[in-house]
């Protein structure tokens, strides 16, 4: 009977332990935000195709890309962010749906007025609350839960390009006009000569290349 007695104890104790350990992790499973992480990958992916289109796309070609013109700073942030990302009132759909804010910066590399280093915001959805429908429906929206971003290189002039003119004369071209102010246009009259010094308008402007970063948040 003690023999008996010894090993039903132990299997009582095992069991006990095993249930326990069953209980335990129903219920660690059970605490664990699941809908955390599927909300943050949605959050990440979002963020990288938003900024992809930004960077491929554009309405206008010679103004270069969205994003060059976001970033070079054409005057057209919160309209082209907008258009692409979402955010208008009168219901035009973007790719981040309602619920979500965003946030566009750009990075200043250490210079002397930053020696760290610091991230520059070019829009925030959150304050664009212009009235009327100009503003973003997104106006207010501040991050609370989760947020993810997504980087990427933009290069874009600071100094236009210009192809120049060609600094002889042809029968169909008359050549640079040093004396015109914007030098854009041919010399209206064809005084030079393939034996005069060449003058020329061309200007391979000055470029630009920012780190960008797109957060999308919740």
């Amino acid at each position: 009977m003690q023999h008996r007695g010894f090993i039903f104890s132990l299997d009582a104790f095992v069991a006990f332990i095993l249930v326990m350990l069953t209980i335990s992790l129903l219920v660690f499973t059970i605490g664990t935000p699941k809908a955390f992480y599927p909300s943050l990958e949605q959050a990440h992916q979002l963020a990288h195709d938003t900024l992809y289109v930004l960077a491929t796309t554009s309405d206008n070609p010679a103004s270069g890309t969205y994003l060059e013109q976001v970033v070079g700073g054409s005057g057209q942030t919160a309209k082209i962010m907008k258009d692409v990302a979402g955010g208008w009132k009168n219901g035009k759909i973007g790719i981040i749906p309602y619920g979500f804010g965003y946030t566009l910066e750009t990075y200043e590399f250490p210079n002397t007025d930053f020696p760290n280093g610091v991230w520059s915001v070019k829009y925030n959805s959150s304050k664009d609350c212009s009235s009327g429908d100009d503003g973003s429906d997104r106006c207010g929206k501040e991050f609370s839960k989760l947020a993810a971003s997504s980087m990427t290189f933009a290069s874009f002039y600071t100094v236009p390009r210009n192809s120049g003119h060609s600094p002889f004369c042809y029968l169909s071209c008359k050549g640079f006009d040093p004396d015109n102010p914007s030098g854009n246009f041919d010399s209206t009259f064809c005084d030079k000569t393939p034996c005069d010094v060449m003058i020329s308008n061309f200007n391979s402007g000055s470029n630009s290349i920012q780190l960008v970063r797109l957060t999308v948040y919740a």
